[in-house]
């Protein structure tokens, strides 16, 4: 529901060019570098180099740069001046085994910024994506191992629920980082991707200095520094939001607010929902950033909303409307500081706190559930040599839950804090330009369970041509339980998974190709008897697996002005956990998914469309009117999205999106009454979206000394 936010970064791309930047690369022996990387630091604006090594491109930026160039197996190289002077510039590189440019050593992760080696995303690919409306979830589950399930939202990474996957900004967990919402109507990511100059999305085998993720890590990296200082304005059909940013010579700070109401929306668009009041709410973010003068970085970050649903659903077993209201608060602050101690260490410090209120109405009842979490972290990266790098920490997480209910039944209150302090050591270790391992190890202690956990993680990866490598990981993750089931057994240890990975990774100047075969061993997985809401014999009980392929192409530039990628994951997932009779394949897993993602500039008229193909085979279900445990399967879903971006002037820019272009017919499967009716049957509804159709026109404003901002061919 955060468009404003999310949708404002169209109005921070650069201007018409008016700076010609251009020169030659080449290596230590002057041979020249084919496709090396070259770009203004801190900005969009960037080539590579051609086949004789040379490179130039256009850029509306003024006064003192800094570019860089960089390519893989040499030291990166960065050279400040004044952007006029940067012309017909002779670079040479120096070989290079312990820098980012080297065999990369992450396995089964996605990275998306300037300092990726294999980023397949661009910060800017989150926001014109068509159907993403500015949503990093939404953009992240176009990639292969991520889930569809438009119903939901949330990130479902290679056969595992939502909670399986956490997500971190500046690697400090966010506690609550999806909107409140109900059955049929996605849930979004709070937080803007304008933020963020980097995403790093982890499918399995990720660092050791991550742990309570049993599938997968999205850790989000704010801007360290923007660029201008300048005012946004956005009227939307959804709402409207105002913005501000003002940048001094070491430090900046900004200023976003917005509003949301979507009744007007829904005068126009009908909902399947019985709403009384559609999604009302309000939002608004803080960012300071300070450079000290011994080049150190402290961000702090502040974000708070509120939003609120009302809406009556029938219930199946009475045939007669429930009330259902939903309000939700929200508030999480993130403060973080990097430095250099001496020439080979540098120190990371940071915390983050998140307090997320959740109050609903049903009927008669009153349920209120809040969390509060602290994180606090501490992490160094020592170079002790030119091939070896040390990677060393510890944090301490606390989140205290917070249940109460009143109704016609009586009163309940319960509180549970749950403690976890971890350390963790990793090392990437070079033995060459083209062969490196990355051994680690995470130690976590929990005060509940009274639990140590030792978790060995290792990542061997070895460059098989010029543009081609393989990489081999295996690691132990664990996780504590979900919260609700430590209220009736606070000794239960926490579940654990093993992962083993295998990939291939090409990369030329337009082509990027990745293959990835994993498999997962689930162990100690929470089980019980009776129901959901009233469990019995609660354990570590439960057990299951998860395996497939995962293969994802992106293709740059073949045709002119045009980008596109393709992914699909194949998943083979069964378990045997919560209140299953049996081994099954769980509800949140469909066996194939899949997404095509394609974006054309058109000079003429200056404007980018956007069109995004997504597709999911059936997911399971359980029918209690036929024999058998999860028996039935939902349709096929398909969804085709389209935007158009539309530059009206310098600093004006109209967009326009709408989802499920050809209006498919999705559904997923069904709910069920509780109880039987008198001939032993279980009444039914039909699982539809809210809506067949989304429809979004936002129009933005930029007021900034930089007249020329907002030059859409850049995207």
């Amino acid at each position: 529901m955060r468009t404003i936010i999310y949708l404002i970064i169209f109005l921070q791309v650069q201007g018409i060019a008016q700076v010609n930047v251009s020169g030659k690369v080449v290596g230590e022996k002057s041979e020249a570098l084919i496709g090396a990387n070259i770009y203004i630091k801190g900005s969009y604006d960037g080539t590579i180099t051609d086949t004789e090594g040379k490179f130039a491109f256009d850029s509306a930026l003024t006064g003192e740069q800094t570019i860089v160039v960089s390519y893989l197996g040499y030291q990166e190289y960065e050279q400040t001046a004044n952007i006029n002077t940067l012309k017909n510039l002779s670079i040479k590189l120096k070989g290079s085994t312990n820098t980012l440019n080297a065999v990369e050593i992450t396995a089964s992760t996605f990275k998306a910024g300037d300092n990726s080696k294999i980023a397949v995303l661009k910060p800017l690919d989150i926001v014109t994506t068509a159907g993403s409306v500015g949503d990093v979830m939404a953009a992240m589950r176009t990639l292969p191992g991520a889930q569809q399930n438009a119903d939901d939202g949330r990130l479902f990474v290679r056969g595992g629920d939502a909670r399986e996957t956490l997500i971190f900004i500046d690697g400090l967990k966010v506690f609550s980082p999806y909107t409140r919402t109900v059955q049929g109507t996605p849930a979004r990511g709070r937080y803007s991707p304008f933020l963020f100059k980097g995403v790093s999305f982890s499918t399995g085998g990720y660092s050791s200095e991550f742990g309570n993720a049993l599938s997968g890590t999205l850790d989000l990296s704010t801007i360290d520094e923007p660029r201008d200082t300048e005012t946004n304005i956005s009227l939307m059909t959804v709402g409207v939001g105002l913005g501000h940013t003002k940048k001094w010579d070491r430090t900046s700070i900004s200023f976003s607010g917005a509003y949301y109401n979507l009744t007007p929306y829904y005068w126009l668009v009908p909902s399947r929902l019985n709403w009384r009041t559609p999604y009302t709410g309000f939002g608004g973010e803080t960012v300071f950033r300070h450079k000290t003068n011994s080049d150190g970085l402290l961000k702090i970050y502040l974000a708070a909303d509120s939003g609120n649903i009302d809406l009556n659903r029938l219930n199946l077993d009475t045939r007669e409307d429930d009330e259902i209201g939903i309000n939700n608060k929200n508030i999480y602050a993130n403060a973080s500081y990097r430095q250099f101690i001496n020439k080979s260490t540098s120190i990371y410090a940071g915390i983050s706190a998140g307090k997320n209120d959740d109050q609903m109405d049903f009927n008669n009842d009153a349920i209120e559930n809040d969390l509060n979490g602290i994180h606090s972290k501490v992490a160094f990266k020592t170079i002790l040599s030119e091939p070896f790098i040390l990677n060393y920490g510890a944090e301490h997480i606390i989140e205290v839950n917070q249940l109460h209910t009143l109704g016609d039944s009586g009163e309940f209150n319960n509180e549970l804090t749950t403690r976890t302090t971890a350390a963790f050591l990793e090392s990437d270790y070079f033995f060459d330009q083209s062969f490196a391992i990355k051994p680690g190890l995470r130690y976590e202690y929990l005060n509940l369970s009274r639990e140590h956990v030792f978790m060995p993680r290792l990542t061997i990866a070895k460059k098989v041509s010029k543009k081609g490598q393989i990489s081999l990981a295996y690691g132990h993750f664990s996780q504590t339980i979900n919260p609700g089931f430590l209220h009736y057994d606070q000794n239960i240890a926490s579940e654990r998974a093993i992962h083993y990975l295998a990939n291939y990774n090409y990369k030329t100047d337009k082509h990027i190709l990745r293959i990835e075969a994993f498999y997962k061993d689930y162990q100690k997985l929470i089980s019980f008897d009776g129901s959901l809401f009233e469990p019995e014999n609660v354990s570590n009980n439960g057990f299951g697996e998860a395996y497939g392929l995962d293969f994802f192409w992106r293709a740059t530039r073949l045709i002119k002005n045009t980008d596109f990628w393709i992914s699909y994951s194949w998943l083979n997932s069964t378990r045997d956990y919560l209140n299953y009779p049996e081994a099954a394949r769980p509800a949140f897993a469909a066996e194939h998914n899949f997404s095509a993602v394609s974006k054309i500039w058109i000079d003429k008229l200056q404007s980018q469309l956007g069109l995004t193909y997504s597709f999911a085979s059936g997911r399971p279900y359980e029918n209690p009117n036929t024999p058998g445990f999860q028996n039935e399967r939902s349709g096929y879903f398909h969804n085709v999205s389209a935007s158009w971006s539309y530059l009206i002037s310098q600093q004006k820019i109209l967009f326009v999106s709408v989802s499920n272009l050809p209006g498919f017919n999705n559904e997923f499967g069904y709910r069920y009454a509780n109880n039987p009716d008198t001939m032993g049957m279980y009444a039914s509804e039909l699982i539809r979206p809210s809506e067949d159709q989304f429809f979004f026109v936002g129009f933005f404003m930029t007021i900034s000394s930089d007249k020329t901002k907002n030059q859409l061919d850049t995207l």
